[in-house]
């Protein structure tokens, strides 16, 4: 990702520059000023500003983001140093000889040495600044293009939660419409419901635990006009109007049970349990089997069931587990998620 130099806010990165300098200055000032070593001049302050000021902007605007967004930092290295150890040469040459500011003893090399080192040092901590705030700017871009992701995912998923329910349900009203029957007007409305959760509140992250619930009792009411012989039960504790939860995580295995009860004994149970922070979901329906031993109903849930473990992994990806079991002809789902 290239580096993006005027990503923050450009108020904020003038004020710390200028506080940057002023410190930088006041420090030499005090220090000479009250210890008698040296006096710190107009003309002194004015080079060093101009000359450090000059090296550290190029490098984080010009040198930084030319080279190392591309990686290429042998480059960066090949010119980054000359240039600091040429301003060092300068630096000497300017202090002992139009300044005169220097009175150091020992060979020129020393002198030069220690500029080099001083400026390197200012260069490193400049650079520093500029890569933190990008790579930072680079983590929050990553993150926000996974959320963006992750609710494209989830917004596809629910989509396809139960697409074929609007072609069932109108079907059936459609065949109890030409019977004249009552129940009509009453499957039209539980439908009317059910639609309008999925399309003005589930656009959310998370919805009431209660209204998630209510949108159940609507399916399994509207699905038990269609199928009269159904016996299904759902039975809550210990929920309450705090809890909340990523809505339609339950209605795919609700759907599955009503596809895949048995005829013979058409009963689904459904329990949801709310203990703390601990939300347990478990659904039942008998089955029959067919004869061929591979048959399992988890593969037969199709898209069904595999859009709600992927609805699952995307709303809660560290704190659920699910367990399906299938016995003695019993298919039993246990979800676990921690609200």
């Amino acid at each position: 990702m290239a580096f993006e130099v005027f990503s923050y806010n450009r108020s904020n990165r003038v004020l710390l520059n200028l506080i940057f300098w002023v410190f930088y200055f006041i420090y030499p000032f005090l220090r000479f000023r009250y210890t008698g070593e040296h006096t710190v001049t107009v003309e002194e302050i004015a080079f060093y500003l101009t000359f450090y000021g000059g090296i550290l902007y190029i490098n984080n605007l010009y040198l930084l983001p030319k080279f190392l967004s591309n990686k290429r930092f042998k480059e960066y290295f090949l010119i980054i140093v000359p240039v600091v150890l040429a301003a060092a040469f300068f630096e000497s040459y300017v202090n002992k000889t139009l300044l005169k500011t220097c009175e150091c003893e020992g060979p020129n090399s020393t002198y030069v040495i220690y500029n080099f080192i001083h400026l390197g040092s200012l260069l490193v901590m400049f650079s520093s600044v500029l890569v933190f705030r990008n790579y930072n700017a680079k983590i929050q871009a990553l993150e926000h293009a996974q959320n963006e992701r992750l609710e494209a995912e989830l917004r596809f998923l629910k989509a396809q939660v139960n697409p074929h329910l609007l072609f069932n349900s109108l079907n059936s009203i459609y065949a109890y419409a030409i019977k004249n029957s009552d129940q009509a007007p009453e499957m039209v409305l539980k439908l009317s419901d059910i639609l309008r959760y999925m399309l003005y509140e589930c656009d959310k992250p998370m919805v009431s635990l209660n209204r998630e619930i209510d949108y159940l009792n609507d399916y399994i009411a509207l699905q038990r006009m269609r199928q009269a012989d159904f016996q299904v039960s759902l039975d809550v504790s210990g929920v309450d109007e705090r809890h909340e939860v990523a809505p339609m995580i339950f209605i795919a295995f609700i759907e599955n049970a009503f596809k895949y009860a048995s005829p013979s004994q058409p009963e689904i149970k459904i329990k949801i349990a709310v203990d703390k922070d601990e939300l347990s979901f478990v659904c039942e329906n008998k089955f029959e089997r067919p004869n061929e031993k591979s048959y399992t109903l988890e593969a037969e849930g199709g898209l069904g069931l595999a859009n709600a473990k992927k609805l699952l992994n995307v709303s809660y990806p560290d704190s659920h587990s699910l367990r399906i079991d299938e016995k003695n002809d019993v298919y039993q789902v246990n979800l676990s998620l921690r609200l």
